[in-house]
């Protein structure tokens, strides 16, 4: 069944959610004569091995710094062309973000947004001005705004209709790539990018853009999948996070490297992933095989003692194993 953006029932939403996604992934597959080849993203070794294939894209993993990665990939080009085209993306703007925003903002962006203001407190920083990179539909910008902790609030955002709303929102809009802007060198007091280094052909160049941009003593705020957390470890491919736009999958060491290699400094790496188990949870109730390749995992998750599932979620925050990374950098 084809859809049309505007005349899209609300009955007929899941439907056309499937049908988009599966136009881009399809977008993608029939180009794979023009995928380029490329080295470790984190610290370009090319020694590797095969990690997964998933819907038709290959993933290999760096023998040196255990960085799991789309290769080939399709070229930076062929990715700006995939994002501007994307139905999907446009879906989201005009029906899901809209519909999901007030709960999404009270559980995502403003506890996200009190960590960053945070993290700038603790580091001594005045507020002056605020650069987020993969804006989306704005809401973090609105978030950080109702602080009153930055003078200037700019926000990147490459895919044209969710630039347009982060206009309507009232925020400055560059509607491109960040490799591609002209802001004055040191002119950014804190950059943020939320799930947006997985996305990218470069995150190399992407990095050194932002240190350009940064003052000094300026912070950079990236998160990110975990490549080593436990969904990825015990599913691999099967994973809800391995799709065909995550072409970058680091872990906290590997991403680590990346930063500290371009001269930023780290000053704290965490994992506070919540939904862990219960994605494991979901992904073995879906396929049996998968219970009976990990009992261990099926005897945890469905017990009936709850301290163990809080137990276990506990320690997988303690020791950086859960899905969703932080990482805090600071320019010198």
């Amino acid at each position: 069944m084809s859809f049309k953006i505007n005349d899209i029932r609300p009955e007929g939403l899941m439907e056309a959610k499937k049908a988009f996604l599966e136009e881009d992934k399809e977008f993608l597959r029939s180009r794979k004569t023009q995928f380029v080849r490329v080295k470790c993203p984190a610290c370009k070794s090319s020694e590797r091995d095969v990690w997964g294939e998933k819907e038709g894209f290959i993933y290999d993993i760096c023998h040196n710094c255990n960085t799991v990665y789309m290769n080939p990939r399709a070229p930076e080009e062929l990715m700006n062309k995939f994002y501007r085209q994307s139905k999907n993306y446009e879906f989201w703007n005009r029906y899901i973000f809209p519909a999901s925003e007030k709960i999404r903002k009270e559980k995502i962006f403003k506890p996200r947004a009190k960590k960053v203001v945070d993290y700038c407190k603790k580091n001594n920083l005045k507020g002056s001005s605020l650069l987020e990179i993969g804006s989306g539909f704005g809401t973090f910008c609105e978030s950080i705004k109702e602080y009153n902790f930055f003078k200037e609030i700019i926000a990147v955002e490459p895919t044209p209709h969710l630039a347009e709303t982060c206009r309507k929102r009232g925020f400055k809009v560059y509607e491109l790539p960040v490799e591609q802007l002209e802001l004055s060198k040191e002119s950014i007091e804190v950059i943020v990018n939320f799930e947006v280094i997985e996305h990218l052909f470069n995150p190399d160049l992407f990095i050194e853009y932002c240190i350009k941009y940064l003052k000094i003593n300026g912070l950079f705020i990236c998160t990110c999948p975990n490549i080593e957390s436990l969904g990825p470890l015990v599913l691999r491919e099967k994973a809800k996070v391995i799709d065909h736009e995550h072409i970058n999958y680091f872990n906290p060491a590997s991403l680590s490297y990346l930063l500290e290699k371009k001269g930023l400094e780290i000053l704290e790496v965490s994992t506070p992933g919540e939904l862990d188990l219960e994605l494991l949870k979901e992904a073995l109730q879906e396929d049996l095989t998968l219970q009976k390749y990990n009992p261990f995992f099926t005897y945890l998750i469905f017990s009936s003692n709850n301290n163990i599932f809080d137990d276990f979620q506990n320690f997988l925050k303690r020791n950086n194993l859960s899905s969703h990374m932080w990482i805090l950098a600071r320019k010198r």
